[in-house]
């Protein structure tokens, strides 16, 4: 069964740096120390690159469920949980870079595997809080976590508000896709800490907590996060994104010289969010 496990976590973490550089050595030790299979549920839907979904079953076809654990695509469980790409996960993990003794929130829990790669990395489960809205889904991540023998703190509710009573943190992880980031997570995070999270469709944006208490960063030109969009290039999909009208949108993205997705950046202040191209003076939306 090792043998079995093994091989397919290195075809895993192949397929994670196939288009990127390597992973580091904490994350890829995380990676191998803590299986996706443990948190992949026995019966759901594997999604594949043109968004359908292909059944997956453990007791009824064994071999196809395990091909599609560490095949590299998000798979959703009946109760719509999910649990996301390996690629997106490590992507969202080095933007964070967790280290021992660090305390750290997450927003939204799913099947608890990112929780658990965060534990491991940090060195001390309580050092962890991750929250998740959905009670059903906080309940099996729960028990996926405690087989995994992680332990977090972990808090059923809306995340939108992080955890005040257990802040600062040095770096807060979001697992769910937004277009506004909360200034909770900002004023819960120490100055110098990290702020990463999924944004519109399919980007990875990582802000930094400045002594102010605002935090800005630009979006990551390394992340394989997937988007719907895949005739479109990223920095278009983002502006499309920000802009919100797809046609207008990309023509104004060409007047900008389609710049690519690393020149756009996000300001975070408790008066609200700007999203700028090249530099926080020249706001877009």
């Amino acid at each position: 069964m090792f043998t079995h496990i093994a091989w397919r976590l290195d075809a895993m973490i192949e397929a994670i740096t196939d288009h990127r550089p390597p992973l580091t050595r904490p994350i890829e030790q995380a990676l191998r120390a803590v299986p996706r299979h443990w948190f992949v549920p026995p019966v759901g839907e594997s999604l594949e690159r043109d968004g359908r979904g292909a059944p997956i079953d453990r007791e009824a076809d064994p071999p196809a469920w395990w091909d599609a654990v560490y095949a590299g695509r998000p798979i959703v469980a009946a109760d719509g949980c999910s649990c996301p790409a390996p690629s997106a996960v490590a992507d969202l993990l080095e933007l964070l870079g967790p280290a021992p003794g660090q305390r750290v929130l997450e927003v939204g829990t799913r099947t608890g595997w990112t929780a658990a790669l965060l534990c491991r990395l940090v060195g001390q489960a309580g050092s962890v809080t991750s929250i998740e809205a959905d009670p059903t889904v906080a309940e099996q991540a729960a028990k996926n976590l405690a087989a995994a023998g992680a332990l977090p703190h972990l808090v059923v509710g809306d995340g939108t508000g992080g955890r005040s009573e257990r802040a600062p943190y040095d770096g807060v992880h979001a697992t769910y896709a937004t277009r506004t980031v909360p200034y909770a997570w900002i004023a819960q995070t120490r100055p110098g800490g990290v702020v990463v999270a999924p944004y519109g469709d399919g980007h990875a944006l990582r802000l930094v907590v400045g002594p102010d208490g605002t935090a800005a960063g630009r979006f990551s030109p390394l992340t394989t996060m997937t988007w719907t969009r895949r005739d479109t290039p990223p920095g278009a999909v983002l502006a499309e994104d920000v802009l919100a009208g797809p046609g207008d949108a990309r023509r104004t993205w060409a007047e900008w010289g389609e710049p690519e997705r690393e020149r756009f950046g996000v300001t975070i202040t408790p008066d609200g969010q700007r999203v700028w191209l090249d530099s926080p003076e020249r706001v877009i939306g």
